[in-house]
């Protein structure tokens, strides 16, 4: 059971977080009442942001803190970071006491970082690195380079270890894109005899691959394999392959274990994916601002553990 693996994870971070000084629970709460974490996620609508929003409100919740979820309103390319700024200058006038950043655009977002540090509210970096490490107290998240190792990994396996291959890139200037395609580079280096003839940002967004993926195919109809970095645009992969009448014939990744991307794995539409847990990673970030807040010692990073899913273990990830 998907369940199984959070309340498993949740464990391990609570072990985590008590080597590094946490201690009793109820003088957390005490400690941290009434004080406003202010966590920015890149959008409200994928499921994966929903999922990082239900983790984080519910440890706002357990330990006693006052969590504020935004996001940007409109996720266009170009738009969100300037929104995520808004909103940390919002943060900024209600003096909040802490903002969990999980930032549309990595190196773009450091000039709202600074403004943050300038009024003493500290920050714990989630999911997306900020290019700046100095930015932050720490950071909370996957390994994304492995993620892509492993998702590609499975693909490559899949198609056999030969054939043309499209890459379908998440936000431009997102770390987590540019880590999960750097692993997918990596494991691809290992076999000779693929070869990438298209590499494209479709933002993330279902819609968007959709049509990224549909022109794609005009120029390369004889492409074997995609590898996407999220569910969202595997699904928009799903929807161009069928449009094309190549379902079944086209390998095609995803990373996030949705129920969507998990349902299409069982009807197989899509090859593999990856479980990234985004519930933990919302509790897991909001349990660091607590004890930052309460004077804890922190680690530089809390790893979230990312599991591949194929149609050997999909069955585990219902809900």
């Amino acid at each position: 059971m998907k369940k199984f693996f959070v309340l498993l994870l949740a464990l391990t971070i609570v072990i985590a977080f008590t080597a590094c000084g946490s201690t009793d629970p109820s003088m957390a709460n005490d400690e941290a009442e009434q004080k406003d974490v202010v966590v920015i996620l890149k959008n409200n609508t994928v499921p994966f942001f929903i999922s990082v929003a239900e983790g984080a409100k519910a440890a706002g919740e357990e330990l006693g803190l006052n969590v504020i979820v935004k996001t940007p309103v409109e996720t266009a390319e170009g738009s969100g970071n300037e929104q995520q700024t808004h909103l940390v200058e919002e943060a900024i006038v209600s003096q909040a006491h802490c903002v969990v950043m999980c930032p549309v655009d990595s190196q773009a977002i450091i000039p709202a970082m600074e403004k943050l540090k300038e009024a003493g509210i500290p920050v714990v970096n989630l999911n997306t690195r900020i290019a700046d490490a100095g930015m932050f107290e720490t950071f909370v998240g996957l390994e994304n380079f492995n993620q892509g190792y492993d998702t590609a990994k499975a693909l490559l396996e899949g198609m056999g270890g030969k054939g043309k291959m499209f890459i379908i890139e998440g936000s431009t200037g997102a770390q987590t894109s540019i880590d999960r395609v750097k692993g997918a580079l990596a494991a691809i280096e290992e076999y000779p005899d693929v070869e990438v003839v298209a590499q494209q940002s479709a933002n993330y967004n279902r819609a968007e691959a959709l049509n990224v993926v549909q022109n794609l195919l005009q120029s390369h109809p004889d492409v074997n394999a995609i590898f996407c970095c999220n569910d969202e645009m595997a699904l928009g992969s799903v929807e161009a392959v069928d449009a094309a009448g190549k379902t079944g014939s086209i390998f095609i990744s995803g990373q996030d274990a949705n129920d969507d991307a998990c349902e299409a794995l069982r009807e197989g539409k899509i090859f593999v994916t990856s479980f990234g847990n985004p519930y933990m990673q919302g509790y897991t970030a909001v349990k660091a601002a607590a004890d930052l807040l309460n004077g804890q010692e922190l680690e530089d990073f809390y790893e979230v553990k990312t599991i591949v899913v194929d149609s050997s273990n999909v069955d585990t990830f219902k809900e």
